[in-house]
């Protein structure tokens, strides 16, 4: 009864950083939505959200110009002062998508996209607890880490896009854990969004010889991003083709703001010489990939390894992410969900508390440069540790 007693009592300890943390996440939130502009101590502080309303209207008025960084500053003036434009690098599917705000002012734009966020990551977290099976006290843990990741709070203080991945990618994980071949590919297709999440999954179905998901997945995304482009113009695609390749290529705090990112790449130019930062980084993204690889054709379909898998495939996906920002980190939902399920019934007390940490970890990033991209590279490593431990037990 001790025990369950100290549970409790660390479980509403972490509730209340939780929450403590949105109510300091909050102001920001305030900002945009009165004043349309970011609390923060650098200049030419611009919030995300106010690139994405403007991207809605200039869809409405003038698609053809979506990428004309001319264009995209003067909508973005019309919302809020900025010095110099944040640029719009979204496909055009995203921008179709985020269409409808501009049909209502911004503040109640802002509103909307936060309700849409809170009810996206809640159906995501409700789908992993009810088809992973999770016991009430590893629901309970999924639910804290949910409460305590930073990622989390980005997303629906500052109206990212993040939850709506979350929603698809989760999708698609639990359609191929049960199998569903023409839901696994629509929901791997879907993800063109956000194009830099397309690639593993359908590499993945790829390894594993699933053709008919493979085929629904290319289908839906080619449909999606190819038909947007023809519909914005041949110019307008090829702007957008050229601020892709810049920011692949760039790497000062403006176009990438590569501080604030959490993966190899950051690790790779925070740590390394500039001559080297770049190829170790492509070398290293190339070792993920291979390992990746070897972890899907070595596995076998059996329902027991599938966890282990995914967790390592989540995790290696969101380390080679060529831009993988605090809000990105929203997907470490899915991972958590995966490594309860095959935990055991009542979480030890440790794992709980270590999840939630890594939850909050991203906070003090600032604090500590790199910190949240090293932790997610050796969960990484630990995930393949966990997935031959599965093979020899199976």
């Amino acid at each position: 009864m001790v025990n369950f007693a100290w549970t409790g009592r660390i479980k509403a300890l972490i509730v209340g950083l939780g929450l403590g943390l949105a109510f300091l996440m909050s102001v920001n939130w305030w900002s945009i939505y009165a004043d349309h502009r970011l609390k923060c101590l650098q200049p030419n502080c611009v919030a995300d959200f106010v690139t994405f309303y403007a991207q809605a209207q200039l869809i409405w008025d003038d698609r053809r110009s979506l990428y004309d960084l001319e264009k995209q500053l003067a909508y973005q003036n019309r919302i809020a002062p900025v010095e110099k434009v944040l640029p719009f690098v979204y496909p055009p599917i995203t921008a179709a998508l985020l269409a409808p705000l501009a049909l209502v002012p911004f503040s109640t734009a802002f509103l909307l996209m936060t309700i849409v966020n809170l009810w996206l990551v809640g159906q995501s977290v409700r789908l992993l607890i009810r088809h992973l099976s999770l016991t009430t006290d590893q629901s309970h843990w999924l639910v804290l880490f949910t409460i305590c990741n930073f990622g989390v709070h980005a997303v629906v203080f500052f109206g990212q896009t993040s939850a709506l991945v979350l929603y698809f990618l989760t999708r698609h994980v639990l359609a191929q854990r049960h199998d569903e071949k023409p839901s696994a590919g629509l929901w791997a297709g879907l993800l063109c969004v956000k194009p830099q999440y397309l690639a593993i999954p359908h590499f993945i179905l790829l390894l594993r010889g699933r053709w008919r998901e493979l085929f629904v997945g290319a289908v839906v995304s080619a449909t999606l991003v190819i038909g947007l482009f023809l519909w914005i113009g041949i110019e307008a695609s090829s702007q957008y083709f050229q601020l892709a390749q810049r920011m692949v290529r760039t790497d000062n705090d403006w176009w990438n703001q590569w501080r604030g990112m959490h993966n190899l790449r950051v690790l790779a130019i925070y740590w390394l010489p500039e001559a080297w930062s770049i190829s170790i980084w492509w070398a290293a993204t190339a070792v993920v990939i291979a390992t990746l690889a070897w972890i899907n054709r070595r596995s076998s379909a059996a329902k027991e390894n599938f966890a282990p898998r995914w967790i390592a495939n989540s995790l290696g996906l969101l380390i080679i992410l060529p831009h993988l920002f605090t809000h990105d980190l929203t997907l470490l939902i899915i991972p958590c969900a995966l490594l309860l399920s095959i935990g055991k019934p009542q979480v030890p007390i440790g794992l709980g508390v270590g999840l939630a940490l890594i939850a909050i970890l991203p906070a003090v990033n600032y604090l500590l440069p790199t910190i949240m991209a090293t932790a997610l590279a050796v969960l990484f490593l630990l995930s393949l540790r966990l997935a031959t431990t599965h093979w020899a037990a199976s």
